[in-house]
């Protein structure tokens, strides 16, 4: 079974990393498995990425990624201190040639804003290799802040991803 490494400030919960292993075996089949979280020079505590492989073959990466959503009461950006924000999660799977397969939301506990885990607005994210909302990401009204937290993310983490092998 798969743990989050202790060198990162938050380790990720079991729950998590079972819903990451449930949609790789759904994208990948049964034999899929993981290595060890991975950790690169510029990695940033919010991103734990894992190398997939299948029957020892690396076929590509799951990123499980920490972005803020809604305050409670509402998506306002009036006051942007980051303790203010509930945080969601979401994961990535990547191919060997580093392009997007999938982004789903694992967790997210927000009253508001939570329309960013629709499938079909996911999928907008398996379209090139930088997003920016208005370009080639829809906005959402009501959730303004949970789009930009995600989409900001999704590029970090193809940064990251563009450095490994």
């Amino acid at each position: 079974m798969l743990s989050a490494s202790l060198e990162f400030s938050m380790p990720l919960p079991n729950h998590l990393l079972n819903k990451m292993n449930k949609s790789a075996i759904k994208l990948w089949g049964k034999e899929v498995s993981f290595t060890q979280e991975i950790s690169t020079d510029h990695m940033n505590p919010d991103h734990h990425v894992f190398e997939a492989s299948l029957g020892g073959s690396a076929i590509g990466y799951a990123i499980i990624s920490r972005a803020l959503g809604c305050k409670i009461g509402g998506c306002s950006p009036k006051n942007s201190e980051e303790s203010n924000f509930e945080d969601f999660y979401y994961l990535t799977l990547v191919n060997r040639n580093h392009k997007i397969i999938q982004v789903k939301v694992l967790e997210y506990t927000s009253d508001h804003g939570y329309e960013i885990a629709n499938k079909g607005w996911l999928k907008q994210f398996q379209q090139g290799n930088y997003f920016k909302v208005g370009q080639n990401i829809d906005a959402i009204s009501g959730a303004t802040i949970s789009v930009n937290s995600i989409t900001q993310g999704v590029n970090s983490q193809l940064e990251i991803i563009n450095q490994l092998p």
